[in-house]
């Protein structure tokens, strides 16, 4: 029996997120394409980053026998826009992370977290400012959340040229991971260059990057074994442990290092769980029970290269025109730029030509909006560049420690100022943070402008336009929306990318929305005049702000979460009882920015900034939760009052202006719609005067959503009692009678 080569597992999972918040608010919005969850981030986070926090290992009839933590087996990098979002809603997952790091830290005297270049942008793109700023940033962030300093650097998308991989080597990266296809030679310590592919190169072993400099420096690289990682996303890999195995063990035999074979796959950390169901449970199993037993080493890359140093050289391939390379893109980095080909569904007739539009606008933006940051950030600062890496420390401290930290960097104006000389400062690194993060590369990678992923771009650049001109200054917005023109959707009526930017600019949410939400709510309910709206603290100074009443008037205090910059309104709200409501600013003070978007654009109707004295405002000015959540309040109102054709009517019609519905947002509604109607049947059936058939039919569909609540049976009731009653008399029932009994499921009835 031949022997098996001694291997080191180390299976890689790369966490991440695009900045969903809402950068106005700083609270991300609800995603209706993610229900029944709240958006995408809850959603995942429920089948992948928790599940793997806590997964479970079943013993015999399914019980659970253990509940371990994948990450203490895992190499790892989580994404500081994720790692915020967990910090912020399930900070047990982000212990279980440092928990896991630490085991590893204690077992194996290298940690599996590695930090990752803070904003997932592609690297080679970005200009050297950037390339230094997203770089120490990443390093920052996971000092703040592991508590030591990384030793590896995942780079997004894995994305490398020379100029990158020198630039970690200069931050003081030991080491980061490619894909096979990336390297284009390598050599032994005293032989000569071997041009190699992505089918010939030895994953078995580590290798080397030497500085271009000539400097003797150098940085560690472990390349993922390809078909192992195709087989983890694709195959059949994580059907079950055995078969989790057997792909490593084909790894180590494909390799021809000598001694311990480094096998290393790499995925997306979501596969486990997200993409595959059960993923999870299968690493858990391999890992924790399998791999001990079968004498299989699962360990990490820091663990490995202390264990085994490279002592081979490897050459980067440098893809076209020089650009570099990556793992998700076959023609360089045109994932990112231009319509190479790749895409994520292959439809006829679509094309990723925007891709070009798209980053020839941000970039347009970018540069421009470079030589304001050292115009006017160089009055503040003595080297305002320096000044955006030192934020990366306290970027998501409160604001008045941001402020401080900033007048420490500050010239002698700004030392000395408690005032608008701080604020400006931290707005001009509030505009540099959405700047970095609007290249984020989802917003590239999937298949059309007009998505969600490239909207979460737009929305940063409109954020940073509008700071712009609350410092003063005087955006390129016309040019940046003239090349965005250029990049057409593959949907013809949401236009194109300038069309998509008038939406994500209309995601803009002003204090004055803040008050008309917070009086609004005072109004409908009991709460008082004290109220919380995503990146919003308000408070209203009006008499007797007891909730329940039918008008307000008064002034009102917002104050912003992310700066502190507080606004003082006054205003006067009226509500009708039922579902209308109206909010007039009347008066303001400390505002300004925040500009008219266009009445119109292609895919949704824009509404006038509302934060003008003068404007009037209703639900339909809101955001979308905030208006979902009023519109329920008002239909359980209405629903307890609605009587006769019109109420109901009433009732639809603001059912219909409800966004998509969570579960049990679903099962409440067709519950008040059940209710409505059974009360419109006992009064329309029981008097036999005149019914509005389609009205009751309307009602009935709406209501089916969920056919198992106490008002669906009652309706069923009310109906099988009529036509037992028109049997009785030999009556037969009318054609529309006979339908609504068709969709109620009463079955005999119908026939």
């Amino acid at each position: 029996m031949k022997k098996r080569s001694p291997l080191a597992l180390v299976v890689h999972g790369h966490f991440y997120q695009p900045p969903r918040e809402n950068p106005w608010t700083d609270e991300v919005p609800r995603e209706t394409t993610a229900t029944p969850f709240h958006d995408w981030n809850a959603r995942i986070h429920a089948e992948c980053y928790r599940a793997n926090a806590y997964a479970r290992i079943y013993g015999p009839k399914d019980h659970i026998a253990s509940i371990v933590n994948n990450y203490a087996g895992l190499s790892f990098d989580v994404g500081p826009t994720l790692a915020r979002w967990l910090e912020r809603h399930d900070g047990q997952v982000m212990r279980r992370m440092r928990e896991g790091d630490g085991e590893q830290r204690a077992r194996l005297f290298a940690g599996g977290a590695m930090a990752q270049v803070w904003g997932h942008p592609i690297t080679p793109l970005l200009d050297a400012h950037d390339l230094r700023t997203q770089i120490l940033w990443g390093q920052l962030d996971f000092r703040r959340r592991f508590g030591h300093a990384a030793d590896g650097m995942w780079l997004p998308e894995t994305a490398a040229n020379e100029a990158t991989l020198a630039a970690l080597i200069d931050a003081g990266v030991a080491y980061t991971i490619l894909a096979p296809e990336q390297i284009e030679a390598v050599r032994s310590p005293d032989g000569e260059w071997q041009a190699v592919n992505a089918e010939t190169l030895d994953t078995g072993r580590a290798y080397r990057f030497s500085h271009p400099e000539g400097s003797g420096r150098s940085l560690a690289l472990g390349i993922f074994d390809g078909p192992l990682s195709r087989d983890l996303a694709f195959g059949t890999a994580t059907r079950d442990a055995t078969s989790f195995l057997e792909a490593m063990r084909r790894s180590a035999e494909r390799s021809k290092a000598p001694g311990k074979r480094l096998v290393l796959a790499a995925s997306d950390g979501e596969l486990y769980g997200h993409h595959k169901k059960f993923a999870d449970l299968t690493l858990a199993y391999a890992m924790t029970v399998s791999a001990p037993s079968e004498h299989i080493e699962v360990t990490n890359l820091g663990a490995f290269l202390a264990e085994s140093p490279p002592t081979w050289e490897a050459r980067l391939r440098p893809g076209p025109d020089g650009e570099g390379t990556a793992w998700s893109c076959g023609h360089g980095l045109g994932r990112w730029q231009r319509d190479c080909g790749c895409r994520m569904h292959d439809v006829k007739g679509s094309s990723q030509a925007w891709r070009g539009p798209l980053r020839a606008a941000l970039d347009h933006l970018h540069d421009r909006a470079a030589v304001f940051f050292d115009e006017a950030g160089g009055e503040l600062f003595a080297n305002p560049w320096r000044a955006r890496d030192a934020y990366g420390e306290v970027a998501e401290d409160a604001p008045e420690r941001r402020k401080q930290v900033l007048r420490g960097l500050g010239r002698p104006g700004l030392r000395r100022d408690r005032g608008p000389a701080s604020m400006r400062a931290l707005q001009h690194m509030e505009m540099q943070r959405s700047l970095l993060l609007m290249y984020a590369s989802c917003a590239w990678f999937f298949d059309d402008i007009a998505g969600t992923e490239a909207a979460i771009a737009l929305r940063r650049a409109a954020h940073a336009l509008d700071l712009w001109k609350i410092l003063g200054g005087k955006p390129p917005e016309k040019s940046f929306v003239a090349i965005l023109a250029d990049a057409r959707s593959n949907q013809p009526k949401l236009g194109t990318g300038a069309d998509a930017f008038a939406r994500a600019r209309g995601d803009r949410v002003s204090p004055a929305q803040a008050v008309a939400r917070t009086a609004f709510s005072c109004m409908a309910s009991s709460s008082s005049g004290q109220g919380g709206f995503p990146g919003f603290d308000v408070s209203i100074d009006c008499p007797a702000t007891q909730g329940g009443r039918r008008s307000l008037a008064g002034q009102a205090r917002v104050t912003g979460r992310r700066t502190g910059e507080v606004t003082t309104l006054s205003f006067s709200a009226s509500h009708d009882g039922m579902a209308g409501f109206e909010c007039r600013i009347t008066e303001m003070g400390t505002l300004k920015g925040f500009p008219n978007p266009p009445a119109m654009v292609r895919g949704r109707q824009s509404r006038p900034a509302p934060h003008a004295p003068g404007q009037r405002l209703g639900l339909d000015d809101l955001d979308e939760e905030a208006a979902q959540a009023l519109r329920f309040g008002a239909l359980v109102r209405m629903a307890a009052a609605a009587s006769g054709a019109a109420g109901c009517r009433a009732l639809l019609a603001v059912a219909d202006k409800l966004s998509a519905c969570t579960t049990s947002e679903h099962a409440a509604l067709s519950g008040l719609l059940a209710r409505a109607l059974a009360s419109y049947l006992e009064d329309g059936l029981g008097s036999r005067g005149p019914m509005d058939w389609q009205l009751a039919l309307r009602l009935a569909d709406r209501a089916g959503a969920v056919q198992t609540t106490d008002d669906w049976r009652r309706l069923q009731e009310i109906v099988w009692e009529h036509l037992e009653s028109l049997r009785r008399r030999r009556e037969s029932p009318q054609k529309p009678l006979r339908a609504l009994a068709e969709r109620l499921w009463l079955l005999k009835a119908a026939e």
